[in-house]
Order: structure tokens, then sequence, then C-alpha cells
């Protein structure tokens, strides 16, 4: 009886989990937050900087291997990705709108070599224009291993792998924050989606943006595609490709894409006409991937089953064990 209430358990408790931790980085990177930091310990540099004056940036770098490792340590710019969520990452993005960014500011790329168990501060430098800026300036310092891994699989192949990782750095030199300003930038057909480019034309960072779309054809009031998308964020000055994907298809025609965005307090509505000279398909994966999310009902019924299926041989053992 116990068995089968842990195979119960066993697919309780493994249905929902799908994510992959990625292990075995071997290195540490903690910041080492100055008095003008702001809103406490937040792990991550938040700072209010003055005008024309020098700021330090250190983090302490430990290798935990038992191997020596070479970093290399950067600054780099935000910006805000494809799907919705800021970057950090090593980028040539520079929005039109963006004033000052942090890596033109800042200290050049630095490289280390750390033997095993050992640790360093490694201290930036970043200059803030002698008038200052307005609202926030947002990037990190990105740490990547240049070290590569001895470990070979099981085929022969050598695997490499190289980690990287990122302490934020944002910075102002006002504690007055600038407001969001969106725009609609262009709105382009693709095979299979309709793209329009939002761009954050203001010096601030902010999320919960939500983005209600519709795509009604000209001369029309009811929409032939809706899509609604939540929990989106963006850099400061930046902009990205925000992609509507009919579920059915498109066909040739003229239409018009309303975008109504709101975040907090702000919101924001756009109109824009387009043209689609091609049928648009559907997006390859979305009814496969209806598909993957109404199997766990089955999945649910099929534990029940086996639950019900060891009750009963249960109860049957012990009526002919009498």
């Amino acid at each position: 009886m116990r068995q089968w209430w842990w195979v119960l358990i066993v697919v309780w408790l493994i249905a929902p989990s799908r994510s992959v931790l990625a292990e075995g980085a071997g290195f540490t990177v903690t910041p080492e937050l100055p008095a003008n930091q702001l809103g406490g310990n937040t792990g991550w540099f938040n700072l209010l900087v003055k005008p024309g004056q020098k700021q330090d940036l250190t983090v302490a770098v430990g290798n935990q291997a038992n191997q020596a490792k070479k970093l290399e340590l950067s600054l780099t710019n935000a910006f805000t990705q494809d799907n919705g969520q800021v970057g950090y990452e090593p980028n040539q993005d520079k929005d039109e709108s963006a004033e000052v960014q942090l890596t033109a500011i800042g200290s050049k790329p630095i490289r280390i070599d750390l033997a095993a168990h050992q640790g360093r501060k490694v201290t930036f430098q970043v200059t803030p224009p002698a008038n200052g800026f307005a609202g926030q300036v947002l990037g990190a310092i990105y740490v990547r291993e240049l070290t590569e891994s001895d470990a070979a699989s099981a085929s022969g192949f050598a695997v490499t792998n190289r980690f990287s990782m990122v302490v934020a750095v944002q910075l102002q030199t006002s504690e007055k924050l600038a407001p969001p300003v969106l725009h609609l930038v262009s709105v382009k057909a693709k095979p299979e989606s309709v793209q329009a480019t939002i761009q954050n034309a203001a010096p601030r960072l902010f999320g919960q943006l939500k983005l209600q779309t519709e795509v009604i054809p000209a001369g029309k009031t009811k929409p032939v595609l809706q899509q609604l998308t939540t929990n989106y964020a963006m850099a400061p000055n930046s902009a990205f490709h925000y992609q509507i994907a009919p579920p059915k298809g498109l066909e040739p025609g003229e239409y018009q894409l309303v975008i109504a965005a709101t975040a907090g307090a702000y919101k924001w509505r756009f109109t824009r006409a387009f043209s689609l000279k091609k049928p648009m398909s559907a997006k390859p994966g979305t009814l496969s991937a209806q598909k993957s999310t109404d199997l766990w009902p089955w999945l649910w019924v099929l534990a029940f089953g086996v639950v019900v299926g060891g009750l009963i041989g249960w109860w049957r053992g012990r009526r002919s064990r009498r």
C-alpha cells in the first residue's frame, strides 16, 4: 500500500517541474556596496552619484575550484530583449534616445588570473558627466570565464563549459525619476508574425508592462487577431521587437494594428496601418505547445488509475490470504 502512495507523491512532485539548473561555475562575484547606495543591500549597485566625480565599483571575485581560472570583467549596457526581459550581456545596442551609457563613462575590461581557491577585489571607475544626467543609467559588471573545462563526454568529444555572472549597476545623479516614454517605432509583416518595434525613449527602468494588441482588417471594427502579454520590463533608452503571431495564419490585405500598453499608472495607445502582401502562416509550435499542455490532465488520470489499481490488488491479496 505504501509503495503506491509513493508513486502518487512522486508524480505530483515532478509534474510542475521543467527547469534546468546550471551548476559548476566555480567562482563567485560579490559587490561591495558603498555609502551612497540607494535602497539598502539589494545585491547590486544602485548608486546616487555626483556629477563629474569618479565613482568606484568594487566586486570581490573568488575562485572556488581546485584549478586556476582566467576571468574577464567588463562593463556592459542594459538593453531590452525581444522576450520582454532586461539583458546585461555585452552588446552593441545603442538607442538614439540614449544620452549617457555606462560603457562610455566607465573603465575598460579587466582580465585576471586566479589560483585555486584564491580571491581578489576588482575595481572599475565611472565618471558621470560634469552636468549630470537625467533619470537612470543602467548596465552591469559582466564576469565571464575564459578557462576551458577539461571535461569530456562519454563519446570522447571534448566539452567546453564557459560561465558568466552579472552584477547590475544603476546610476542616478538625482533621486527624481523620469517617467517612461513609449513609442511605436514601426510595424512590419513577417512570414509568421506581425512585428512591432516598441521604444522606451526615457532614461527609466520599469516593469509590469502589459500589452493588449489587436489586428483589424481595414474598414472593419472586428479584430481577426488578439494577443495579451503581461509582465514585460524595459531598460532605459531601449527598444525591442514585439511579435504578434496568428495561431491560424493571416490572409493578405490591409490591416490596422492597435496596441494598448499599461505599466502601473502609465498608459499608451498606438494605432498603425500595415499591408500584408503574402499569406501569413501560423507560427510553428503553437498547436503542439497547446497539445503538450493538454497532456497533463491525462497524466493525472493515469496516476489516479495506478493508485486505484494498487488498492484493488492490495484488497484482493488480503482476501486470498484469508
